[in-house]
């Protein structure tokens, strides 16, 4: 249908997937006036030689529908340049946000290895203690074992002295 036209061919490209209802209306627009000038697509047959005054009105109206798209097409470029730099600011706030995560999760990271550590440590004095304790322990035994039998020998000479007094008394 649009292999006669060039222009219309252009003009219902679609080169946007979200392509607005103003872009379909204009088509609508430019080919609905084709038609009325008598110059549809795949009409070429002329019915008669056209007046000065209808090249006039036709050209008029062309121009003015020419000045309507372009009027569309300045507002959609604005529409679609506010879009992009609504996106590109979108994307700034996006990337610092992401950096922010990813120093704090380093942060995060560095804490984590800290408190391992730290717990490490802890886990390392408290065996330590335990092993302090034991040792102690021990050594408390041995001391009053060691303690106990000089009590005992210390007590048996005593008594023995006390009876070799008493012999002699």
């Amino acid at each position: 249908m649009f292999d006669e036209n060039p222009t219309s061919r252009y003009l219902t490209r679609s080169t946007c997937p979200e392509e607005s209802q103003e872009t379909n209306t204009a088509t609508s627009n430019v080919l609905g006036l084709q038609e009325n000038l008598g110059h549809g697509p795949g009409d070429k047959s002329s019915e008669g030689s056209p007046t000065a005054n209808d090249f006039s009105a036709n050209s008029t109206s062309v121009q003015h529908h020419l000045v309507s798209l372009k009027k569309q097409m300045s507002r959609q470029k604005a529409e679609y340049e506010a879009k992009i730099t609504s996106l590109e600011q979108r994307n700034k706030e996006l990337q610092s946000e992401i950096k922010d995560l990813h120093s704090k999760l380093c942060q995060q990271r560095k804490w984590y290895s800290l408190v391992e550590i730290k717990m490490r440590n802890a886990e390392r004095a408290r065996e330590d203690a335990e092993r302090r304790n034991e040792m102690l322990q021990k050594e408390m035994e041995e001391f009053f074992d060691t303690f106990g039998e000089l009590t005992n020998d210390v007590k048996k000479t005593e008594r023995k002295l006390f009876e070799v007094f008493k012999s002699i008394n």
